[in-house]
């Protein structure tokens, strides 16, 4: 097992899920032997060749944690999927703070079938929390419950709220949250709300209050203190919120920790937009959404079915025997109709494919139906 720093980085796709729609789906396609980490989640998937992951973060089940004992929550809980098996080891990413002898007080909950399994680390580095995997299904890192509780490194995240014509002020939502939650997740879920990049690291410790310090001080922050608790989703709900005049363009926050009186995130100069909109701005569509929201457009107007269909037959997306029923039925729209129900069963990794090979053969259908989309209802 090599250390998580000796890795190639990459950038997933990000896909529509099945039964969430507002959920993320990552896709990651290896194309050979080694160790790569992903740059949103920072989950490191170890790789005995080539193979396509697809992964997502799901909500932590209180009945499963009963069995857990006296551990908690201490990451993101992720459903992992290889479709041909080729993952032989993961690195999941923690937020501790601690010296190599308190490192024993991780471990790994493995979720199979409604058991958990807890699984001892091979290593922990400062970063990462490394097993060996052959089953594949949930893990999320668990930590024995310690106290007093110890700081963790945290990030202090930062959104802004569509301003509306008739707005007089600008809203910031803060969010307080452990360092291992990505911010894909946490900005999926705030889509209509512009996130300000600024220094986020801090040293946070569950359980103990904070407060916000804007600056200038007449701008009004709310609640005025809030305590920090360990937030794995599903839901990421902003910690504080910050009113400023709609005419001022920047600010500066701060961090205090109201029991030590000391600021554990030192002062930071954020500029607003000052983007106005009528109505808060739509999230682009996915290509799985878009093969769902144009189906019967598609169905209608889609003539190179047969080419499309043997891209996918050729990439094993569709059986020998589906590709044969689409070349046997007329006309194009029955036969169109039929791939519908290969494109449902193979899910949304098989309609993002559907879509690129539509693009490649029919760009201008694309862009019609995207332009046709786009228009005011």
């Amino acid at each position: 097992m090599i250390s998580s720093e000796n890795t190639e980085v990459f950038t997933p796709k990000i896909l529509q899920g099945n039964k969430d729609k507002h959920k993320n789906v990552y896709r990651f396609e290896c194309p050979y032997a080694g160790q790569f980490r992903c740059s949103l989640t920072s989950l490191v998937f170890v790789m005995k060749g080539k193979g396509e992951v697809s992964y997502k973060t799901v909500s932590w089940d209180p009945r499963l944690l009963d069995g857990l004992g006296e551990m908690s929550p201490a990451g993101p809980l992720y459903d992992i999927d290889c479709f041909d098996g080729s993952i032989s080891g993961l690195h999941l990413p923690h937020c501790e703070i601690f010296s190599e002898k308190d490192m024993d007080c991780l471990a790994v909950a493995h979720f199979t079938d409604g058991n958990v399994a807890i699984m001892n680390p091979l290593k922990v580095t400062k970063a990462h929390v490394m097993i060996d995997i052959k089953d594949l299904s949930i893990f999320g890192l668990i930590k024995r419950i310690i106290f007093p509780p110890s700081p963790v490194i945290a990030q202090v995240l930062v959104f802004q709220r569509p301003v509306t014509k008739r707005q007089k002020e600008n809203v910031l939502d803060v969010h307080l949250l452990p360092s291992n939650v990505p911010l894909s997740e946490v900005k999926d879920q705030h889509v209509e709300n512009i996130h300000i990049k600024t220094s986020s690291k801090c040293h946070l410790t569950p359980g103990t209050y904070y407060h916000l310090c804007c600056q200038p001080k007449k701008y009004r922050v709310q609640p005025e203190t809030e305590v920090f608790e360990f937030n794995f989703g599903p839901n990421y709900h902003p910690t504080f919120e910050v009113f400023v005049n709609v005419r001022k363009q920047k600010v500066k926050l701060s961090l205090m920790d109201n029991t030590k009186g000391r600021e554990v995130w030192p002062p930071r100069r954020i500029l607003l937009t000052g983007q106005e909109v009528d109505r808060p701005a739509h999230r682009r569509l996915t290509e799985s959404e878009f093969v769902d929201n144009n189906r019967h457009l598609l169905i209608q107007r889609v003539s190179s079915v047969m080419e499309i269909a043997d891209g996918l037959r050729a990439k094993d997306m569709i059986t020998h025997e589906m590709n044969s029923e689409v070349q046997a039925i007329e006309p194009h729209q029955k036969k169109m109709r039929l791939l519908f129900k290969a494109l449902d069963s193979g899910g949304a990794s098989v309609k993002v494919e559907f879509y690129r090979l539509l693009k490649k053969k029919e760009p201008k259908l694309v862009n019609d139906l995207i332009s046709e989309s786009s228009r005011p209802q």
